[in-house]
């Protein structure tokens, strides 16, 4: 026997096993790890050397550990030395690491996510990336595994003394749970939001206002957060109460269609220009309105109030007021590849038609999603009206003077892009950006004409103000709206004029009919499909033989 084999012959059979096991399970490993994301290992490794990484981190621990000091200092000067040892301070000293936490999370690792991304677009470096086999979506899903590695290594920090003040007593377990939760959950869609804001341009001086426009973001988001945790979930937490944890499943509904929506919008912007980068986001948008319609008619429900189903129809106007800005200034030209993707039956090009690329779709698409909801704010309101329990004509009103300016304001920012783009292009920016003039001048210009006349006195309801869109939705609320009649004639009238126009304008995108795939594409799909499977069945073939030889050691 030869030493080599000494070491093997002292094994006992039980021993096989557990050495079968072990190695089927670095085999496991190995295999997974060339599955990782290239994008995100690379990102890891730059992101955990980086001087910014080191510094935070850094800063992290010497102010947990200030404050760990700090603290007990403050109560000992309010409480005395032995009223320290027996009081409640849990949640004094939660509140401290939370904001030392509270910072990089939700300041430095957002902004960090959006100088990633916008650096490799901004260095050229981006279009090696665009080459490879990568697709879009995997390269923002590496860039948002690397801020959550960094959020792992933030928490792995800070998250023991945040844990031990559970026995400084004062503070419930599923407190602290709560806080370190929705904390992280609160970074991770803010770095979401900064991938999406990274993709918005590729200018530099873009990049620069929008860095400075992301960080006034960042911050007011971070204190108004961390103010909702302090004094919300912190120091009066309502755990006994069923309608707390039903808002908190509502949150988190919402929450998860807007980070996969932030998530694959970025991934449609880093996309080739021709391809299809519309329909699953609005197959997004048409989840989130069924979300909002249900929670909505739920809270309406339990609280019993009609005016609650106002709130139907105000937010799906801010809604489909900033996704639909967005969809107008899509381009309608779709890849060969993407058209042979289009549905071909009567009936599929009849509903779903309205979710390919296009301004004119994209126009549709959000005044069709809005008619519903004020439809269904109707209906419910005339349950009520029915039943004799509510006032039915201040809820009309709002849903129909609500709809129609979201017709005529978008309709009116898709006529001037049409116009704009026979001169050179014009993309979502510039659509989101006249949105917000057309919106302010036609609210401040009635308003200010109107006082000026009126030598600065109290401004007046006239049909000048119909264009005032804040004015006449405050006299819809106060039912004032029919004091003056031709308000709403003008408005409606107007509405309807503006939607028909985009609708004739919009008839050469709904033309647009799916492509047969021709032969020598279907030919190397059909030899690509045989190459994964020749692979696949290669690679079962190899795991099957490395277990039988691990069993057999």
């Amino acid at each position: 026997m030869t030493a080599l084999d000494a070491p093997l012959a002292g094994k006992s059979p039980a021993d096989a096993p557990t050495d079968s096991y072990w190695l089927r399970l670095e085999r496991t490993l190995e295999r997974a790890s060339e599955r990782l994301n290239p994008i995100l290992v690379k990102e890891a490794r730059q992101a955990l050397k980086s001087r910014q990484f080191v510094v935070t981190f850094s800063l992290l621990l010497c102010f947990g550990w200030g404050w760990t000091v700090l603290g007990i200092l403050l109560l000992c000067l309010e409480m005395g030395l032995t009223g320290v040892a027996y009081a409640p301070s849990g949640r004094f000293m939660l509140i401290g690491y939370y904001i030392v936490l509270a910072i990089p999370l939700l300041i430095v690792v957002p902004f960090s996510a959006f100088r990633s991304l916008a650096a490799e677009r901004e260095d050229g470096t981006f279009e090696l990336l665009s080459i490879t086999t990568l697709s879009a979506r995997q390269i923002v899903l590496g860039k948002l595994g690397s801020s959550l590695m960094q959020m792992l290594v933030y928490y792995s920090a800070l998250s023991p003394c945040i844990a031990f003040t559970y026995l400084l007593r004062g503070i419930d377990i599923v407190t602290i749970l709560l806080v370190l939760v929705y904390t992280f959950l609160a970074s991770l869609m803010l770095s979401a939001l900064g991938l999406l804001v990274a993709t918005a341009t590729r200018t530099m001086i873009w990049q620069v206002f929008l860095s400075v426009i992301l960080l006034g973001i960042l911050f007011a988001g971070a204190y108004m957060w961390s103010m909702f945790v302090i004094f919300f979930i912190i120091e009066t937490p309502p755990l006994d109460d069923q309608y707390f944890w039903i808002a908190n499943l509502a949150c988190v509904s919402f929450y998860a269609s807007f980070l996969l929506l932030f998530l694959e919008a970025a991934g449609s912007q880093l996309s080739f220009a021709s391809d299809n980068r519309s329909t699953r986001l609005r197959w997004l948008m048409l989840a989130q309105q069924v979300l909002l319609i249900g929670w909505v008619l739920y809270g309406w429900r339990q609280i019993d109030e009609t005016e609650f189903l106002m709130v139907l129809s105000g937010w799906a106007a801010v809604y489909w007021g900033v996704t639909g800005s967005m969809m107008i200034g899509e381009s309608g030209q779709l890849s060969p590849r993407a058209l042979r993707e289009l549905p071909q039956s009567f009936l599929g090009r009849t509903l779903l038609t309205w979710f390919n690329p296009g301004s004119g779709t994209g126009y549709v698409f959000a005044v069709s999603n809005m008619f519903v909801c004020a439809v269904v704010a109707l209906a419910a309101g005339v349950s009520d009206f029915a039943q004799g329990t509510a006032d039915f004509e201040e809820l009309l009103w709002f849903s129909v003077m609500a709809t129609a300016y979201l017709v005529a304001y978008l309709g009116v920012v898709r006529l001037l892009l049409l116009l704009i783009r026979r001169v050179q292009h014009a993309g979502i920016a510039l659509s989101l950006l006249l949105l917000i003039i057309l919106l302010l001048a036609g609210a401040g210009a009635p308003f200010f004409l109107d006082l000026a006349f009126n030598e600065f006195r109290d401004s007046t309801y006239t049909v000048w103000q119909s264009t005032n869109w804040v004015r006449v939705l405050y006299e819809c609320l106060d039912d004032n709206l029919l004091q003056e009649p031709l308000v709403p004639v003008v408005v409606l009238v107007a509405a309807g004029g503006i939607l028909l126009l985009n609708l004739i304008l919009a008839a050469r995108e709904v033309e647009q009919v799916r492509q047969e795939t021709p032969e020598r594409v279907r030919e190397d799909e059909q030899e690509r499909r045989a190459a994964r499977r020749k692979h696949d069945a290669a690679a079962t073939w190899a795991e099957a033989k490395g277990s039988l030889d691990g069993s057999t050691l």
